[in-house]
């Protein structure tokens, strides 16, 4: 296989075929191919480490559960003190990591490069590793458990990517988690550029869902049962498209969405019965010119590990339009720039039966989630892909809205406030301790505070519902 080839079948494959060993000679090859990546003076500042003895994976995924993914498993160093301008020594160990995978891809073997390998110090302690020295990150190799590899994601366009002589500015997105500095394109972009990776979002916290889908049901008063048509608005990463549906088996679910890619990934979570109802009405046009045209035969690409793969040309999804029966918008409210939240509320009235009800759930600004996240900022996370959501798959820019401003758009929209349902008026302690405790210095005091503050609030918690971190409003549309 040659090199261009190597760059094109290239994967980050995440599902291994366990069963079969890889032969020690293939693993050679790869190192032996990194050692002759390109090196600052050449001054080869890295080292690999291999792990094989079982008690060492095992202490190691308390860190990354990705060393328990892979038959084999091999962590990249590189000495701290050489080479260190320009962060030379970082892009050397780089060049070598990219080396290996594309190597690995030549002698038929699937690869994945991981970044997030957690205490760099515990790590670094657990594989002897010296104290100049720092882990960069794990590379695990292997046989793929699927025969051929997924599709290539889509990648920006070559002409959008290079610039000759001067960086001209036009299709970078924002960096900002405020939905105030972003389009509903841009938002669209960089959801369906998320969505194709496809694995984070297939990790929900279980106990925040089932909570949400509970108010849900409450405020939906049985209006999506047999046969009942419900409209989720802007699913996102389509987590609560696909726990509703199984709440409501014999519902018959649409969503609304700015993208034919994130209806597309949405259905694809809930066995593709899924309809799709273009948003805003004005660009349905546009966003139908995604895909084929209506009637033509699409290969949808098979999945793989359970995933959801995105193919580069979409098939035409069946379309439908009110009236709703009941309708659904979880999160997604926080997410739209402020000048777009009374044109969605007004839509989704348009779109819904008279007598409809309407369950709409959002982070409240009144809780404890703006210390939450100003937490989350000292840990360095204040970019838009750690926007301060309540749940990681709800990814994107992102903000927490005044309960009061909420209730003054839904009613200026024409819908009927039926009821109010509040949800974690205290942090889940147990679940945020890992991190704190791993965390390091003043963070870690912060953090540590933070939970004996939570801890003794504890009995006191049924006071403190009206600064619950989510709200779940209980409309109707009259």
């Amino acid at each position: 296989m040659d090199v261009g080839d190597a760059i094109l079948r290239r994967r980050s494959v995440r599902r291994f075929d366990r069963s079969r060993d890889v032969p020690r000679e293939l693993v050679m090859q790869v190192l032996d191919a990194a050692r002759f990546a390109p090196s600052s003076c050449n001054l080869q500042t890295w080292d690999f480490v291999l792990v094989e003895d079982a008690d060492l994976k095992r202490r190691l995924s308390e860190q990354t559960k990705s060393v328990l993914v892979a038959p084999v498993n091999v962590f990249v160093v590189y000495d701290r003190e050489l080479a260190k301008e320009g962060l030379a020594n970082v892009q050397s160990a780089s060049a070598a990591i990219m080396t290996m995978l594309l190597k690995a891809t030549s002698l038929g073997l699937a690869s994945l490069w991981v970044n997030a390998i957690g205490d760099h110090d515990r790590v670094r302690e657990l594989l002897g590793v010296p104290a100049e020295y720092d882990v960069l990150a794990l590379v695990c190799l292997g046989y793929a458990a699927d025969p051929e590899p997924p599709p290539a994601p889509e990648r920006r366009p070559l002409s959008e990517v290079t610039h000759v002589d001067r960086f001209v500015s036009g299709g970078q997105l924002p960096r900002s988690p405020d939905p105030d500095a972003w389009t509903l394109d841009q938002i669209g972009l960089y959801l369906k550029r998320k969505l194709q990776s496809g694995t984070r979002f297939n990790k929900a916290d279980p106990t925040f869902v089932s909570a949400v889908v509970g108010a849900v049901t409450t405020a939906l008063h049985g209006e999506a049962g047999d046969g009942k048509r419900v409209l989720d608005v802007l699913p996102g990463t389509g987590v609560f498209t696909e726990a509703l549906a199984k709440a409501f088996a014999s519902a018959q679910f649409s969503v609304l969405e700015s993208t034919a890619e994130n209806h597309f990934f949405a259905g694809r979570r809930c066995g593709g019965r899924v309809a799709f109802v273009p948003w805003p009405p004005a660009a349905r046009d546009a966003i139908l010119a995604r895909c084929a045209p209506r009637g033509a035969k699409v290969q949808i690409a098979r999945e793989s590990g359970g995933l959801v793969v995105m193919p580069r040309i979409l098939p035409f999804p069946d379309l439908a339009d009110g009236p709703f029966d009941a309708a659904t918008c979880l999160f997604r409210l926080e997410a739209l720039p402020s000048a777009l939240r009374p044109r969605l509320l007004a839509d989704v009235f348009a779109q819904l039966g008279v007598g409809a009800p309407f369950a709409l759930a959002f982070t409240s600004r009144r809780s404890w989630h703006a210390p939450a996240y100003a937490l989350r900022r000292r840990l360095g996370r204040d970019s838009v892909e750690y926007a301060p959501t309540p749940d990681p798959n709800l990814i994107g820019p992102y903000e927490a809205l005044s309960p009061g401003a909420v209730r003054a758009l839904v009613r200026a929209a024409g819908f009927t406030i039926r009821a109010e349902t509040a949800l974690f008026p205290l942090p889940d302690v147990e679940r945020l301790r890992p991190r704190i405790l791993a965390a390091k210095g003043a963070v870690r005091v912060l953090g540590r505070a933070f939970l004996v503050l939570a801890a003794a609030l504890r009995p006191f918690e049924a006071l403190l519902r009206p600064f619950a971190r989510i709200r779940v409003l209980h409309l109707v549309r009259p």
